[in-house]
């Protein structure tokens, strides 16, 4: 099994790398029904930890933006949301052995997160965000100043665009004190990406399809047991599949195999940079219907769409003890369920609640500021919530299918709110490093984003971009081993007529943009484990649409993102015309013959 040097990643990404203390031993949790309560409005969405020890780590979120485009004060909530999504992971996954883990984020003293911010070069190596923080250290709030200073702290950088990096990457030693820290383009701020890359920087790397573990490096959606392959905690909870051969997740005895303990450097779980005894209390919302500007309410028990003042439209999100997210009616008292009707189809409705109800146990799905739920009772693959082709009359139902976007918004008006602390005034911009050094990269795509996040395709460039002269376009078929071709529906592609004729347009080195009526093939945005394949505005900054044809046995290519590890297009053996791309083997991935 290859093995990716993280310990390079944090050496270049962190302030500073050295150990400076071992892990903190498990502490009793009190159990969850110690937040019984709601948050009350204007309290933060975070654990609150007042006082700081040589024992324990931060986590640091830095919104990165290049000079002139700093657009923080409108963008911060953001960032705040997929830290909060992550943290609710994190206790999700421990609700399951009864005990609580929350991240540590870097607060002040009303509890409030505080997020860093540094302007940094398109072009510098992205590997040196860390340096940019340090040379900017006295623009950072004052508890940044302290924190940094101490070397317990991970760093999170978010880069507001996909210019300054368009990959996601996460490094770090182990699960100790060791710092450890995340990068992510704008197209990666999703509950799923920033969950992906946060356990590289607890010292996890890449399975690389070794043994049950399959291709994802945190076990996520991966493994041969029931739970892995039928139900949707798979691709949420952390080591969720309990796989022998990949454990990182274990808070307590019972969670571990009979007299086969991790290591605690090694638990994730009993890391000094999660707080153990402040369970997260259940959460009032509403949730929009962005297409309709309309929020899911009830009538009578049937989920419906009705306006946002309707008094139906408050729910509240618990996590129960199964770690799955229950949600109430706050009007009803009654909880919402994934029902199947006589005729087949899959209605939502409120009924009476019930502990280890599968139809009421749901899983997020978030990115950027969008979210939708998964039902337990669905399966692994199932729907999300949705309005039959996107309605906008009141009552319209509210079913289990795709289609329509939601957005979590909490009653606490400060859930998502950072810290009032002010920024010094900035140092004058550094000079860009004139080092070439590339980063090791853990991995270069997360597991999930959400389908509304804009992906590296869609980064803002130049009108279409020219043909080289020194090497000849071709126009070509490209004709996949099933007899089908690679062709177009809209702006998705697929496969179907042969008909279609690509144009290859050298760009980079040995790369090809792949063109068809002026569009580009192009890495689009991620559901589940695999990334969709679209057509865009061709760009020449855009490396989401740059390929490679790999040469293979008779004659055949197969298609790869240049500026990825392994991301192949794939065909989706479910629905034969439908293909995606995804980090795998050349002997998995489409196969073509140029015609």
């Amino acid at each position: 099994m290859r093995k990716i040097k993280l310990v390079l990643v944090l050496s270049l990404m962190t302030v500073a790398a050295s150990v400076l203390a071992g892990p903190v031993s498990a502490a009793p949790v009190p159990q969850a029904a110690a937040s019984a309560a709601t948050r009350a409005l204007g309290t933060s969405g975070f654990a609150c930890d007042g006082t700081d020890s040589p024992a324990e780590g931060w986590v640091l979120p830095v919104y990165v933006h290049q000079p002139g485009q700093d657009s923080y004060d409108s963008e911060v909530e953001s960032v705040l949301r997929t830290v909060w999504e992550t943290d609710q992971t994190f206790e999700s996954s421990a609700r399951r052995f009864g005990v609580s883990r929350r991240l540590r984020v870097v607060q002040d003293d009303q509890c409030r997160p505080i997020v860093a911010k540094v302007s940094f070069l398109k072009g510098r190596n992205r590997a040196e965000m860390g340096k940019a923080l340090t040379e900017n250290i006295a623009s950072q709030p004052a508890r940044v100043r302290e924190l940094v200073a101490t070397n317990r702290v991970k760093l999170m950088f978010f880069g507001r665009d996909n210019e300054m990096t368009d990959s996601c990457t996460g490094g770090g030693a182990n699960a100790g004190l060791s710092n450890g820290g995340v990068i992510l383009p704008r197209w990666c701020w999703s509950e799923a990406g920033f969950t992906h890359e946060m356990i590289h920087s607890f010292g996890l790397s890449h399975c690389n399809g070794g043994g049950v573990n399959g291709n994802d490096p945190v076990c996520r959606n991966m493994g041969s047991r029931p739970e892995c392959t039928g139900d949707p905690a798979s691709n949420y909870h952390l080591d969720s599949c309990r796989t022998d051969e990949f454990r990182y997740f274990e808070p307590t005895p019972a969670s571990q195999p009979k007299g086969e303990p991790l290591p605690e450097i090694r638990n994730v779980a009993s890391s000094p940079y999660l707080i153990q005894d402040q369970p997260a209390p259940p959460v009032d919302f509403r949730l929009r219907i962005v297409e309709s500007g309309k929020c899911v309410g009830v009538d009578g028990q049937q989920a419906v769409q009705v306006p946002c003042s309707d008094n139906g439209t408050v729910w509240r999100r618990t996590i129960d003890g199964a770690g799955y997210v229950t949600i109430r009616n706050v009007g009803n008292h009654q909880c919402l369920t994934g029902a199947t009707a006589a005729d087949g189809s899959k209605p939502v409705v409120t009924t009476v609640c019930a502990a280890k109800n599968p139809s009421q146990q749901w899983l997020p799905g978030a990115g950027q500021d969008k979210i939708n739920f998964t039902n337990r009772a669905d399966g692994k693959s199932g729907p999300g919530l949705a309005v039959p082709k996107r309605e906008a009359r009141d009552g319209a139902p509210v079913v289990r299918a795709n289609g329509s976007t939601l957005k979590f918004e909490p009653l606490a008006d400060q859930m998502f709110k950072t810290s009032p602390v002010g920024f010094p005034a900035p140092a004058p911009a550094p000079t860009p490093s004139a080092s070439s050094t590339t980063a090791s990269e853990p991995t270069t795509a997360p597991t999930s984003v959400p389908t509304s996040a804009p992906g590296p395709s869609s980064t803002p460039g130049p009108e279409d971009a020219p043909a080289p002269t020194k090497t000849p376009t071709r126009t070509v078929t490209l004709k996949s081993a099933y007899g089908t071709c690679l062709t177009a529906y809209r702006a998705t592609a697929r496969l179907g007529s042969c008909r279609t004729k690509w144009q290859l347009v050298p760009v980079a080195g040995k790369s090809v943009q792949v063109r068809f009526k002026s569009r580009c093939l192009a890495l689009g945005p991620v559901n589940g484990a695999k990334r969709s394949v679209v057509l865009a505005k061709c760009s020449k900054t855009s490396k989401g649409q740059r390929w490679l044809l790999e040469p293979q046995r008779g004659g055949a290519v197969t298609l790869k993102s240049a500026t990825t590890n392994a991301t192949r297009i794939i065909r989706f053996s479910a629905k034969p015309t439908h293909i995606y791309a995804k980090a795998t083997y050349v002997k998995k991935s489409l196969k073509f013959t140029i015609g």
